[in-house]
């Protein structure tokens, strides 16, 4: 219960400090519920890894992302947009190459056509920052932005 209560809060206080911060907020799109599907298969065809899919699946809900994200939403209407994952981490943050070739390693990118090297989560970070979804063929996805007045931080003065 505590755990899920800090979680809540945390969610809270963040959603709340990006909403008033800026005018776009941009989620990478995670189908969190097929993340974390059982892997336990049937009883003709037993899963494979079950235990360690069972922690990697309560990793990934205790973390929130997904309740985040909702509260993004409700919190700033309009405002936020989410980002196509497929093929983010493969893409270049410097010249927009798309390449399987591209991450060296989990935690390692290196562009194959610019050179370009990073952390590997660092440049995804880049790519659904900029809003660059990209197909499969490495061309550019239809994203939308969210068209709407600038908000200001500081009140307007009344009667000065």
């Amino acid at each position: 219960a505590r755990e899920a209560d800090r979680r809540k809060d945390w969610v809270e206080r963040t959603s709340t400090d990006l909403a008033r911060r800026f005018d776009v907020i941009r989620v990478e799109d995670l189908r969190i519920t097929n993340m974390t599907r059982s892997a336990r298969g049937t009883v003709d065809q037993p899963g494979r890894n079950v235990r360690q899919k069972a922690g990697l699946n309560r990793g990934i809900l205790a973390n929130g992302w997904g309740l985040l994200a909702r509260r993004l939403e409700q919190k700033a209407p309009g405002r936020v947009e989410k980002i196509p994952a497929a093929y983010t981490s493969q893409c270049c943050s410097s010249c927009g190459h798309v390449a399987p070739g591209n991450r060296e390693s989990q935690a390692v990118f290196r562009c194959v056509a610019c050179g370009h090297t990073t952390n590997a989560d660092a440049n995804a970070a880049c790519n659904i920052a900029a809003g660059r979804a990209v197909t499969a063929r490495g061309g550019a996805a239809s994203v939308t932005p969210a068209n709407r007045e600038p908000q200001h931080s500081t009140p307007p003065l009344v009667g000065v």
